[in-house]
């Protein structure tokens, strides 16, 4: 099934892995300008700001996949050395626990850089 909605692609995952990404969901709506536009993109819950693409996050077997952009990851790349990343995703293991104050810096950071306009 391909979800139509960020909502209806969290409803598809169970227990543990549901309550992860609910919980990145969360962590991201509450942070986004109120003008940001959730979908579904690349089949990935995204978050946008006009045509500028902010957060995508995944579920996926072993992990959740949070792409903050490419940016993000290589300032943060000391903290995310635990962690697998790529140059888009960093991949949050479902066996430890989730990194809440890191996911919230990186979020932060992340909207600090949009044109003071779009924030």
């Amino acid at each position: 099934m391909t979800a139509s909605s960020i909502s209806e692609y969290i409803d598809q995952y169970d227990g543990d892995v549901q309550q992860r990404l609910l919980t990145v969901y969360q962590m991201i709506k509450s942070a986004v300008p109120a003008e940001a536009v959730e979908s579904i993109s690349w089949r990935m819950p995204t978050f946008k700001l006009g045509v500028e693409p902010l957060f995508f996050f995944t579920g996926t077997k072993r992990h959740v996949g949070f792409y903050p952009t490419p940016q993000a990851i290589t300032h943060f790349s000391t903290a995310l050395s635990g962690y697998g990343t790529t140059e888009h995703a960093i991949q949050l293991p479902h066996n430890a626990p989730l990194p809440i104050e890191l996911i919230r810096e990186i979020i932060d950071w992340r909207l600090q850089q949009l044109p003071s306009d779009e924030a």
